[in-house]
């Protein structure tokens, strides 16, 4: 196998000298329209490859051909090794029988990395039909849909001076003879999608031209339904008879068309010579209707020709005269615009043309292809719409959103973020190109760029948070995040930010933290013992108050191989209080009810004391128990008052009772001793008539009568004590409320006799209580007549004691009025102790409210009207028992 090396040749292309120049030649008309072509020999040893390829995939001509052994070509290095060898093969086969090479595989960039490619292929033939070479493209098969940047480099200074897009825009900047090559690029890497790196001549401000470099980089991700193409199969090719000077035209329009398929050839005043059926059927047009004057003037005059009967009204025009344009100029045709399809549909083409010369340079005719663009097109709108679309997002997205290069430099910032800050994206660039977070805080800036630039430098997210200016000057707490984004080498391509407003946050966390530091002073100064636990009781807290006053902290019980509850409970509780303070929290934390009661707690030196613990469930929004907040107060003095309390309650109920039966002895005394002073009078009167001279025996018989009848009275006396106090043996009665009244009366009404009172009692009949004592109501009765009776005492006439007792719903309401003078210390006549008498001991009133209290009733006082004091007690009736 022949080896050919070499980097000169044709127009420049990376190429070696073979005799099968007719390869190159083809490779050479592909290039001119597509921007990329091979050429190999009959052997299939690369003899020319476009040098925009070989910069592309990083090779050379020499790399390509250099066969590491004898069954591995020198191209396998830039195909995927997974696809290599099904790609060998078919080239192969293909050199052997001359099939036309059609391949997909992954192929090797500059980048590093793999993507898909289509390598297409034909054989030249000579007269023989022997195959002396082969040419080709390789296409790049990325989802298309837009261009991305073009950016040209300066190559002498080495600094991006302009861009390749603004190139295109002003061809006149670029030098006449490197205009195909900069056309050729842009068209290759927008039609199919190929990153394009070549170079050109630009022209500087002084008129000199500088060397440039630039790059065509697409970068696609959004597809969209496309229209099918109708073709007709059984459609003849079509050429026309005579070819004239159209030949070489004709020639390369066969060489593209074996490759893509679809050309076509004009002579110089724009009529076909020849098309194939791809391009006539495309429009259902034949030779001759593509050809035909449509207003009988010649195209090059002004005439429109019958290809523009299927291009859009609003494009023939334009199509026509630029094609009129180039064919009268010599230029190169490129131009976009809408057929018509054989289904009624417009697509957009992109039609390009290059002109054939002779030895003198002169034009002989015209060759050329039409590449479908419809999808591009309709790509490249949704693009615009998506772009408009996520930058509408993006500006009205709440959030301040950036961008910057991958070395930091800022690329962008949205709209809110100006709005917000009040700097565009100037103010956030230095001059050396460095972010100035010009509104960052000063105090804050610092920190910010060395994170930010550590960040750069390691490629972490960045996040950060610091004081940012508004754009009235104020500052706000702002979080700001960002995440580089890599290209798929890895490498650091962008970095983009957000930055969120977080003020309100942080100062309500200030907040929090101020009043958490509070409520800990508080509840730590509080003189009370607090802890906290899970929903399950484990405890989680317990405030230093508790710690020192058990003596030990949370930690200390989780080793004695119980739960940290039980271990707790066990070590503080009172063995005695043990079962019943378990059996009762647990009943809390199973069902969510308050937990309180009264036990005796280990103190840190073994001393137990009564505490009273209450705990609480703290409940989310939804109701859920998060965590159990629990209070101990130490009562141990309050029992220890209590104790002494009751003590005294019944020391005192003793004296009460002593003083009870001190007014009663007093009472029984003064009745029994008015019968008894009768007695001993009647019998010294007996006497002085018996001893008499004579004796009045008359006398001393009625004598001896009265002292009878004194007698009768001191028993009777005697026996309504006996029943009394017989009667207070039995626990409880439940009699007649009348019958109580009664016996108070009577034992009264010697008294109320001889003080000139008059006591009216009046009561519904049938009234009974509920079983009560009836000493102790009788004690009741009688202490509160005889108050009104010494309150009477000063009151010269109207002295009248009522007594009433009536039903009152479920009780029995009795009243005892006097006219008096009425209660000079309201507030105080029920207290122990307090009496305005002046032999009193103050505990009638006292002793009888407890009495009517133990009965559960009531005791209070009234003012009577017009005149005097009322004293009201009710007692419970015994409704079963009423009629």
């Amino acid at each position: 196998m022949s080896r050919f090396a070499g980097t000169s040749g044709v127009d420049g292309g990376g190429s070696a000298w073979s005799p099968d120049i007719d390869a190159v030649q083809a490779a050479k008309v592909v290039e001119r329209v597509t921007g990329n072509a091979w050429a190999t020999d009959a052997d299939g040893n690369f003899i020319y490859v476009t040098p925009a390829a070989l910069a592309f995939f990083g090779t050379s001509l020499e790399s390509l051909n250099t066969q590491p052994d004898e069954n591995t070509c020198g191209w396998r290095r830039v195909i995927h090794p997974e696809d290599y060898d099904a790609a060998a093969a078919a080239w192969r086969r293909c050199l052997q029988t001359g099939e036309h090479y059609n391949v997909e595989h992954r192929m090797l960039r500059a980048t590093g990395s793999y993507g898909w490619a289509r390598s297409t292929g034909q054989p030249i033939r000579d007269a023989a039909g022997t195959i002396t070479g082969w040419y080709g493209t390789v296409i790049d098969m990325a989802l298309p849909s837009r261009i991305g940047e073009y950016r040209a480099k300066d190559i002498d200074d080495r600094l991006a001076d302009r861009s390749a897009h603004d190139a295109l825009q002003s061809m006149d900047a670029v030098h006449p003879h490197d205009r195909s090559t900069v056309e050729q690029a842009a068209a290759r890497a927008f039609f199919h999608g190929i990153p394009q790196i070549s170079s050109y001549r630009q022209l500087q401000s002084d008129g000199s031209y500088r060397w440039v470099e630039f790059r065509v980089e697409p970068d696609y991700s959004i597809s969209v339904d496309v229209d099918p193409a109708v073709a007709r199969q059984d459609e003849p090719w079509t050429m026309a008879s005579s070819f004239g000077e159209t030949g070489d035209a004709v020639q390369a329009a066969l060489a593209i068309e074996k490759l893509y398929g679809g050309a076509w050839a004009i002579d110089t005043t724009g009529q076909f010579t020849y098309a194939t059926p791809t391009a006539q059927t495309s429009i259902a047009m034949t030779l001759e209707d593509l050809n035909v004057l449509l207003d009988g003037k010649p195209f090059l005059e002004g005439g429109r020709q019958g290809w523009q009967r299927g291009t859009h009204p609003d494009d023939s025009e334009r199509a026509g005269e630029t094609l009129r344009r180039a064919l009268k100029t010599g230029e190169h045709w490129n131009v976009e615009y809408r057929v018509l399809r054989a289904n009624g549909a417009y697509v957009w083409h992109r039609a390009a043309a290059r002109p054939t010369r002779d030895e003198q340079g002169r034009i002989t005719g015209w060759f050329g292809t039409a590449l479908d663009i419809d999808v591009y097109k309709r790509t490249e709108a949704a693009l615009r719409e998506r772009e408009r679309q996520l930058q509408q997002l993006i500006d009205t997205v709440p959030a301040l959103i950036w961008s910057t290069m991958a070395d930091g430099t800022p690329a962008f910032v949205n709209k809110r973020f100006t709005e917000v800050t009040g700097a565009t994206l100037e103010d956030m660039t230095a001059p050396d190109g460095s972010p100035s977070l010009g509104v960052v805080h000063p105090d804050d800036r610092v920190a910010a760029r060395e994170a930010f630039l550590h960040s750069v430098r390691a490629g972490a997210p960045y996040i950060q948070r610091y004081r940012q200016q508004r754009a009235g000057g104020s500052y706000r707490w702002t979080e700001t995040r960002a995440e580089p984004s890599r290209d798929e080498a890895g490498t650091i391509v962008q970095w983009y930010g957000l930055s969120s407003d977080i003020h309100d946050l942080i100062t309500t966390q200030e907040a929090l933290r101020e009043s958490e530091q509070h409520l800990q002073q508080l509840v730590e100064t509080l003189p009370a013992l607090i802890y906290c636990a899970l929903p399950n009781g484990k405890p989680i807290y317990r405030s230093q108050r508790l710690r020192q006053y058990l003596g030990f902290n949370l930690e200390d019980t989780d080793g004695l191989g119980k739960s940290r509850l039980d271990g707790t409970l066990d070590a503080v509780i009172h063995p005695d209080d043990l079962a019943v303070v378990k059996e009762r929290y647990a009943h809390s934390l199973a069902t969510g009810e308050p937990y309180l009661l009264r036990h005796r707690l280990r103190r840190f030196d073994g001393v137990y004391r009564w505490v009273e613990t209450r705990a609480s469930a703290m409940r989310n929004g939804d109701g859920e128990i998060m965590q159990w907040n629990g209070i101990c107060l130490d009562i141990e003095d309050q029992v220890r008052a209590q104790e002494e309390l009751s003590r005294a309650q019944e020391n005192l109920a003793r004296s009460s009772q002593a003083a009870s039966l001190a007014e009663l002895s007093a009472s029984i005394a003064h009745e029994v001793n008015q019968p008894l002073s009768a007695v001993m009078n009647y019998s010294s009167a007996c006497q002085r008539w018996l001893t008499a001279e004579p004796p009045n025996i008359e006398r001393a018989q009625k004598t001896l009568e009265r002292i009878v009848h004194s007698a009768n009275s001191a028993a009777d006396v005697v026996s309504r004590i006996r029943a009394l106090f017989k009667q207070s043996t039995d626990k409880r009665d439940s009699i007649e409320l009348g019958a109580v009244v009664r016996e108070a009366r009577d034992l009264l009404a010697e008294e109320a006799g001889r003080r000139r009172i008059r006591m009216d009692i009046e009561g519904e009949s049938g009234l009974r209580l509920v079983p009560f004592d009836r000493v102790q109501i009788q004690q009741v009765m009688v202490n509160l007549m005889r108050n009104g009776m010494d309150a009477m005492a000063s009151v010269s006439n109207d002295r009248v004691l009522q007594i009433r007792a009536f039903r009152a719903d479920d009780v029995v309401r009795i009243e005892v009025r006097d006219r008096g003078w009425g209660i000079q210390f309201p507030d105080k006549i029920f207290e122990p102790f307090f009496t305005t008498k002046d032999e009193g001991m103050g505990m009638g009133l006292a002793i009888s409210r407890s009495i009517v209290e133990s009965h559960g009733g009531q005791l209070w006082a009234e003012k009577h009207e017009p005149r005097g004091a009322k004293f009201v007690f009710t007692l419970p009736l015994d409704v079963a028992k009423m009629p």
